[in-house]
Parts: C-alpha cells; structure tokens; sequence
C-alpha cells in the first residue's frame, strides 16, 4: 500500500510560518527520456511557485535536461560537462563534493533526487522520486549496487515518492517503506486533440531493449495490407547500439510497408506526429510512468498498450490492454480500433478525460508541498 497523501500532498497548513526553500534538483541521472521531461516541467512549474524561493537545477551538458531548461528564465541551471569516460565516476565526485557546498549555500534548500543514490547523506531534506523500474525489476551485479545505493539514501530521504502505485509495489519490496504516490502530468497547452483522426500508427519510445519494438513490427506485420505507415519515434542516444539493432529490423520489415524511424524532433513535428495518428502502440514490458501514452491521450489518440499495472494508471484505465507478446493478439486489438469507428470514440473520450485530470501543476504542487512542509 501507498501512503495515502496522493498528489494533493500535504496541507498547506502545516507550513505556516515557516522559511521558504530553493528547491534543488539533482538531474544528473534523467539525461534522456521521460524522466527529462518530467524533470523540466516540473521544475518549470517549481519555478513558478511563489512559495517556492527559487529552483536550481543540476543536469549534464548537452542532455534534454539542459537544453530544455535554457529556454526557462527563471531556472538556476548547474551544468556538469559532458564525459565520454568514466561518467558515472565523476558523477558521483561531484555529488559527493560540490553537491553538499551547493546545498549549503542555498540553505535552506531542499534536494529531489531523480536518481535516488546519493553517495553522501545530506543535512538539508532529500525527496527521492523514484521512477527507473528497470533497477528494482532486473538482475545483474550493477542493479544490484544501484538498489543497495537507493536504499541507503531511502533510508534518510524526508519523502521518498514515486508516479505509480505498480512502481510503489516494487520500491516497497525493496526499500520497506511505503512509497508516497505523487503523478507525472501532461501540459495540456502543447498537447491537443486534432479536429480528426488521422491514419498511422505511431509508437513514441526511445530504443531500449524492454520497449520490445520487435513485438510492435510483429504485429504491424500480421495486420491485413495495405497497413498504415508505421511511425516510430524515438531518441537514438540513449542505447546506439540497440538503435543499430532496431535499424535492421525495421529494414527486413520495409517490404510489407511504410515505416517511419524519427528522431530530435522539435516539439511542433511531434505533436504533428500525434495528429497523424489513429492508434498509438506501447509493447514495452517494464514501465513506472508513459508520458508519451499521456501526450498521445490529450491528442485524442486512443492507445494500445501491454497490460501492465502501472500503464493502467497512466492511462486511467482509457486504453486497450495486451498480455503477453502474441503478434496475432496486439494486431487484433489495434485492428478493431482501425476499424471500428465506435470503439475508437470510445477509447479516445476516455484517453481525453484522463488527460484532463493530469495537468503538471498537480504534480508540482505535491512536490512543493513535500519540500515545505
């Protein structure tokens, strides 16, 4: 179980009288994906706040985190540069040396950790959001360590928080401590229902191993011909050499129809990409949040996804849900909503009221109200 303050957080009335904080958030570890995003909208919102004393965030040069909070005059932006070699090692320096002497100087400030593995505890309050599931679900010496480091920063954090209560379930196993359940949003001003469907079918998720893509282009390929372009969109950087992977398989596939592979695109093209959809397809098998299954929604794009507990709650229950990896199983789900114009109304009302419901300022203003309470 959760613990039961949601993502209203905690009531402002504990804080009276209290010192406003700066919020510090340690990025270091969110250098693509989902947890960019999310690190820059929520400092944005954070940003924004007028009991908020101010946001400085910490990222590495050149990441989303970085190029996306440059465009925010009122972020405070740390950059480390850059390293081809030894990343982890000097990450890990700096946290460990330059991190307390940046807390001190904005104190009293407060630390979110998107990694959750600090190699010192701190003296100001720590907030661990939890969102990787791929360190507490998979084996191997390396998550191992990294499960061990969360677990030691766990256990002093003032709030450790996570977006889901199926990834609640893992970090309770692990760390055994209840978890607070704190939502990703959407922003609902850049992410818009299209006046009519369009015709593709799109998959936007960035090229690792468990997205599964090879589930995705069997069940394109059992899809009756002529199939509708295929689009996949994705960040190449995160794993190039399972993008070289993936680039070969998409090639054996081009025969039966068109695909389409993108990558960096700016956020207009993107959003086009979602106007162009009819269905949106998610074959990954580990997930703790989908913002794109979110930005798909609030486009009016009904959606296929595994049936996973924590896509259900991304989802609020507006989707259609897969088990297993049956191609024949995926084709006929996205079959029905090529052609069944009732049921793509349906699962797309019901994509657009759960966006509706998961704006970012309520993911803020639980952060917010953790840091000052």
């Amino acid at each position: 179980m959760l613990e039961s303050r949601e993502s209203v957080g905690v009531a402002r009335g504990h804080r009276l009288g209290q010192q406003s904080r700066t919020v510090v958030i340690d990025a270091l570890a969110a250098r693509y994906g989902g947890a960019a995003y999310a690190t820059v909208h929520m400092a944005s919102e954070l940003a924004e706040d007028p009991e908020i004393a101010g946001v400085v965030l910490i990222a590495r040069a050149g990441s989303l985190v970085a190029e996306g909070a440059s465009a925010h005059a009122d972020l405070r932006l740390v950059t480390l540069p850059d390293a081809a070699r030894l990343e982890l090692l000097r990450r890990v320096a700096w946290q460990a040396v330059r991190l307390p002497r940046l807390l001190r100087a904005e104190s009293p400030a407060v630390l979110v950790t998107w990694s959750g593995m600090l190699p010192r505890r701190s003296r100001s309050p720590v907030i661990c959001y939890l969102a990787n599931p791929l360190v507490f679900a998979r084996g191997g010496l390396g998550n191992r360590l990294r499960r061990w480091a969360v677990r030691r920063t766990a256990s002093a954090a003032t709030h450790v928080v996570v977006p889901t209560a199926g990834m609640g379930e893992f970090v309770e196993r692990e760390l055994g401590r209840r978890p607070e359940l704190v939502p990703l949003g959407v922003d609902r001003a850049a992410f818009w229902p299209a006046a009519s469907p369009g015709d593709e079918i799109l998959c936007v998720g960035d090229p690792y191993r468990h997205k599964r893509h090879e589930v995705l282009l069997g069940a394109w390929s059992a899809l009756r011909a002529p199939r509708p372009r295929l689009r996949l969109i994705g960040d190449l950087r995160v794993d190039p050499g399972h993008a070289a992977n993936l680039t070969r398989l998409l090639q054996r596939h081009r025969a039966e129809g068109e695909i389409v592979l993108q990558t960096g695109l700016p956020h207009d093209e993107l959003v086009r990409a979602y106007h162009a959809a009819r269905v949106f397809v998610l074959t990954s098998e580990h997930e703790s949040f989908c913002l794109p299954l979110l930005e798909a929604q609030a486009c009016g794009v009904p959606a296929v996804v595994r049936d996973l507990p924590a896509l259900r709650e991304s989802s609020g229950g507006g989707a259609v849900f897969v088990s297993g990896d049956d191609p024949g199983a995926w084709a006929a789900a996205v079959t029905r909503l090529l052609t069944d114009d009732a049921a793509h109304a349906a699962v797309r009302a019901a994509g657009l009221a759960n966006a509706e419901r998961s704006g970012w300022e309520r993911t803020a203003a639980a952060i917010r109200d953790r840091a000052l309470a």
